[in-house]
């Protein structure tokens, strides 16, 4: 072997010699990038997995305040009790709070906030129709799966997917309460309803309904959320259409202010009213003018049935013996109930989380067995018939909820 080729060999082991010293580095850089790309996303999932977030929209200030309220503390002791269970899959749950103030813009701008927030895996509440309304496109368009407590009509449509409602409809309560006031023999109604989705939808269909019935609607004013305070003008026209009951589509502020002022103006006529007014808070800020009023609803306070007995007492450990859930702490502790049973069954993909609430046939609640129909409404088994005695609400008798669907 001469020079030459020597040269050539020795020249060509050190390259190959360089190369395999590249490759070596090179796969050892590699292997490298990939077990740290495996450990962050670990360590991701690993934060990811650390809480699920359910959104509340509610109204904490304003006149619809008492409503926030029970719906927080509603929802936080379900929220409370899940964990104390070990969460969802061993995840916990926290309960991000957002204040709409009655207001739709609001609610849409809390609805997107939601939506784009991590681990936000569901939503609740927004309390008032219109705000439930406002929300309900962004919450589709985003798989928000949601669960509100509005119950204008128009809400069953812009359900669609991802939305459900769990308080019956204005058109359940309608039929019930006019069913109730032709049992009554009540022929001339006047409707007093707030000039919003809500009580524009009420008073639509409890006119109709009790047309259909033979009743004559001799009056039918509306008044301003938040703003009418002096109800005498309107109470003189119910007085001067010889009226002989008032039905109240409106929630219990106006409510106590108008049987207050009805009493003042020596008028005695019979009023009824649907879930909005079937709390504490109105029997506390009508008073004595509270007296006859005819309500209805889901959630009776004083219940003697085992399972409201708890929930009554374990709210007031929670939140103090002067706290009487209502009807909307039920809605709140419900929605998140559901909502956990739904994720420990099949997880927080959106589809299989809206599946699962749409297809299941009856969850346990502190209403009893409820479900949800074609249109995502809360099927309830009954609604209750309360009338106010002795400054008390005193249970008159239950009857099966009409299927309007």
């Amino acid at each position: 072997m001469n020079r030459t080729t020597r040269s050539t060999l020795a020249l060509l082991l050190a390259l190959c010699l360089m190369m395999a010293v590249f490759a070596g580095c090179t796969s050892k850089s590699s292997t490298e990038a990939v077990n740290n790309a495996e450990s962050a996303s670990t360590s991701t999932e690993a934060a990811a997995a650390d809480t699920y977030i359910i959104g509340l929209d509610c109204p904490m200030t304003g006149g619809n305040a008492s409503f926030g309220e029970q719906l927080s503390y509603g929802a936080q002791m379900a929220v409370d009790e899940v964990n104390a269970n070990g969460g969802i899959n061993g995840v916990l749950l926290t309960l991000e709070i957002q204040d709409d103030k009655s207001d739709p813009k609001e609610a849409a701008t809390i609805a997107t906030k939601f939506a784009a927030k991590e681990n936000c895996v569901a939503s609740i509440g927004y309390y008032n129709s219109s705000c439930c309304l406002s929300a309900l496109p962004i919450i589709n368009e985003n798989k928000l799966v949601t669960i509100c407590t509005g119950s204008n009509p128009d809400i069953s449509a812009a359900n669609q997917t991802y939305g459900f409602r769990i308080e019956p409809t204005d058109l359940q309560q309608a039929v019930y309460a006019a069913d109730w006031m032709v049992e009554d023999g009540r022929s001339k109604v006047a409707i007093l309803y707030e000039s919003t989705d809500y009580g524009m939808g009420q008073e639509e269909i409890i006119s109709q309904i009790l047309k259909e019935s033979g009743a004559e609607i001799v009056c039918s004013e509306a008044y301003v959320l938040g703003e009418t305070k002096d109800f005498t003008n309107i109470l003189t026209k119910v007085k001067n259409s010889g009226a002989d009951s008032i039905f109240l589509a409106g929630t219990y502020t106006e409510g106590a202010l108008i049987v207050k002022q009805q009493k003042s103006l020596g008028m005695t006529l019979p009023c009824y009213s649907s879930s909005s007014m079937f709390e504490v808070a109105f029997l506390e800020a009508a008073g004595d003018a509270a007296e006859g009023v005819k309500v209805q609803g889901v959630l009776v306070p004083d219940d003697p049935s085992e399972v409201i007995v708890n929930f009554q007492n374990k709210y007031k450990e929670l939140y103090g013996d002067d706290k009487t859930a209502g009807t909307f702490s039920g809605h709140g502790y419900a929605s998140v109930m559901m909502l956990a049973e739904a994720m420990n069954a099949v997880g927080t993909d959106p589809d299989a989380m809206a599946e699962y609430l749409a297809s299941k046939d009856s969850f346990d609640t502190v209403y009893g067995k409820v479900y949800f129909n074609e249109t995502h409404d809360l099927m309830f088994e009954k609604l209750t018939r309360l009338v106010v005695q002795d400054g008390k609400s005193s249970l008159l008798t239950d009857c099966p909820l009409p299927n309007t669907t």
